[in-house]
């Protein structure tokens, strides 16, 4: 670390000095505000780097309010999607000098309601939400800390305005996975999704059913509560009573509970059954068959969200994650088109 003249902790006034700016332009660049030619905000950035400058995060409080903190309250922590999002969201934080504060509802809009407003008392810069049903929590925060940047994630809320929209491309998901299965032949196909109630991401099953009824397909739609164990007990009594030859899961973490029922039942994944997940967990390509999956690169979508919260963005800045379709074992012509070859 290189020392300041007088040997102590650098200040933003050493920073300037060593940039030959003065402390409100280096204040301008460290704290990534605008009115920095990009030159000058490198050089101020280079010398901050150079004497080993840390921001104080009590003295950026005093001045504006807020400690740095974004929050990110998430519905389903269990769900490993989410994981890749806060490590990128975490990434993006930090070179902004900022720390994201995640919090869990666990699908319960009372949890997250007091999340929100906990959030908001503590007045974090910023709130990204992944939310429970049609977004009461949002407009809870958005009464709570007016004009303050918000981000949905991986929901519509469609009557929430003045916030952006951070997710998976929903539309080229759903396209990709039904049409890969229509190509295969299946005609009956099952689509998992959470109940209306909590449903956040309606585009999802409007464009599934839009899709079937394009291209002839029998949709069934299965709504149960996105854990392991629910998910597990409603699959198999779906394969006990009229079993589809192929599901579309919601991500790859509930796809483990589909390939759990089907072994229980006797059904041989990619034979028997055809499952599509999303998300390509680094764990799928492990699973026996390996899972066909949709692949999102959920670090960009942290990314992306933590942009949007900086920026105070707002609906013209929405970001749709392209997702690209990674065909495995998994999938396969259903087994009465497969014994006619």
């Amino acid at each position: 670390m290189a020392q300041t003249p007088e040997g102590g902790k650098p200040s933003i006034k050493d920073v300037a000095r060593a940039a030959g700016v003065s402390p409100t332009l280096a204040s301008f660049a460290l704290n990534d505000r605008s009115g920095v030619a990009p030159t000058t905000k490198a050089r101020i950035l280079a010398a901050a780097a150079s004497l080993g400058y840390q921001a104080d995060p009590h003295a950026r409080a005093l001045r504006t309010g807020s400690a740095g903190v974004l929050g990110l309250v998430v519905r389903n922590l269990s769900n490993p999607y989410f994981l890749g999002v806060i490590t990128g969201a975490q990434e993006a934080a930090a070179r902004h000098g900022r720390t994201v504060l995640v919090v869990d509802a666990d699908y319960s809009a009372r949890r997250e309601q007091e999340h929100v407003r906990r959030l908001a008392a503590q007045r974090v810069e910023g709130l990204a939400i992944a939310p429970v049903g049609t977004g009461a929590a949002v407009r809870i925060w958005q009464r709570l800390r007016p004009g303050t940047p918000t981000v949905v994630l991986n929901a519509t809320v469609r009557r929430v305005q003045g916030v952006s929209r951070v997710g998976p491309d929903n539309v080229q998901a759903v396209n990709l996975a039904t049409r890969h299965l229509a190509d295969l032949g299946h005609t009956e196909i099952a689509f998992l999704t959470a109940p209306r109630r909590v449903m956040a991401d309606h585009d999802r099953l409007e464009e599934f059913l839009r899709v079937c009824a394009e291209l002839g397909v029998r949709p069934i739609p299965v709504e149960t509560p996105l854990n392991l164990h629910d998910v597990h007990t409603r699959i198999l009594a779906l394969l006990d009573a009229r079993p589809p030859t192929a599901i579309i899961t919601n991500s790859d973490y509930t796809a483990h509970a589909v390939y759990k029922a089907a072994r229980e039942r006797n059904l041989r994944i990619g034979r028997d059954l055809s499952v599509v997940g999303h998300d390509d967990l680094p764990t799928s390509e492990l699973l026996d068959p390996p899972l066909t999956t949709l692949r999102i690169d959920t670090r960009a979508v942290g990314r992306a969200l933590v942009d949007r919260l900086l920026l105070n963005a707002g609906p013209a800045h929405d970001h749709r994650q392209p997702v690209d379709l990674v065909v495995r074992g998994s999938t396969n012509r259903p087994p009465a088109r497969r014994n006619r070859r």
